[in-house]
């Protein structure tokens, strides 16, 4: 499968968001927890099986977030779909287009001073990113193998020095 770019995407449809001279450099793509495992399920079992276990699902992975929503600064961070993007300076937080599947409208910019760690625990197909800020609070992603979620974590590495 191919990796998801939204670099370029980014560049094209949302640079007046950037400062003069930004670039992207990593970005992948997230969805609040326990939006893939109801998606599995409903593609799986369909109907209203599919819809009863996808929430049951979706319902053990929401009580498996380590987010901590709704304090400090994670009350930047919009809640739903997200294109996540890195440049040197900070993270950007889009929203996406389920439509056409573009980034669209700069919601959230977090210096990466203010960022603590960026940690991925990928299973086979998706797993979860996991935000953590220095105030302590965290925001947790579902994010599937092609959307990069790995490199996306090693780039911020790479640029802060911290994992």
């Amino acid at each position: 499968m191919a990796m998801v770019d939204f670099v370029k995407k980014i560049h094209k449809h949302c640079a007046d968001d950037l400062e003069p001279g930004e670039q992207v450099l990593a970005t992948t793509f997230g969805q609040p927890p326990g939006a893939i495992r109801r998606q599995v399920a409903w593609g799986a079992l369909g109907g209203a099986v599919g819809a009863i276990a996808g929430d049951a699902l979706a319902n053990k992975r929401i009580e498996e977030s380590e987010q901590t929503r709704g304090e400090g600064i994670t009350l930047q961070i919009p809640e739903g779909k997200a294109v996540l993007a890195l440049s040197a300076q900070r993270l950007m937080v889009f929203g996406h287009s389920t439509l056409s599947g573009r980034p669209k409208g700069l919601n959230a910019s977090i210096p990466l001073e203010q960022i603590q760690s960026i940690r991925v625990d990928q299973g086979k197909l998706a797993g979860k990113l996991v935000i953590t800020f220095a105030d302590g609070t965290s925001v947790d992603f579902d994010v599937v193998k092609t959307a990069g979620p790995v490199p996306f974590a090693q780039k911020f590495t790479e640029l802060t020095g911290r994992q």
